[in-house]
């Protein structure tokens, strides 16, 4: 499945990030990877796995995906990418 390009103003220092990403479900978890820029950077990418505890958990995959990435994207420091 996929999100469509989105984005997403960093917790702490107000950045704007741009992100899509596409995520499969099975009976384990939910999968998904994302591309990632702040403005004109070059873009890179986050990867994740959300565990399913319950069977519930499929049925708002898209949300705890877009959860996941926008948690990534506000713990960013460092790592080439300084916000």
């Amino acid at each position: 499945m996929r999100i469509e390009e989105t984005t997403h103003e960093h917790a702490k220092s107000a950045q704007v990030f741009t992100y899509d990403a596409d995520y499969d479900v099975d009976t384990r978890a939910i999968t998904w990877s994302a591309r990632v820029r702040r403005g004109t950077d070059a873009e890179w990418r986050l990867d994740g796995s959300i565990p399913l505890t319950s069977p519930g958990i499929a049925t708002v995959a898209e949300e705890a995906v877009r959860d996941a990435v926008v948690a990534q994207i506000d713990a960013l420091q460092g790592d080439g990418v300084s916000v």
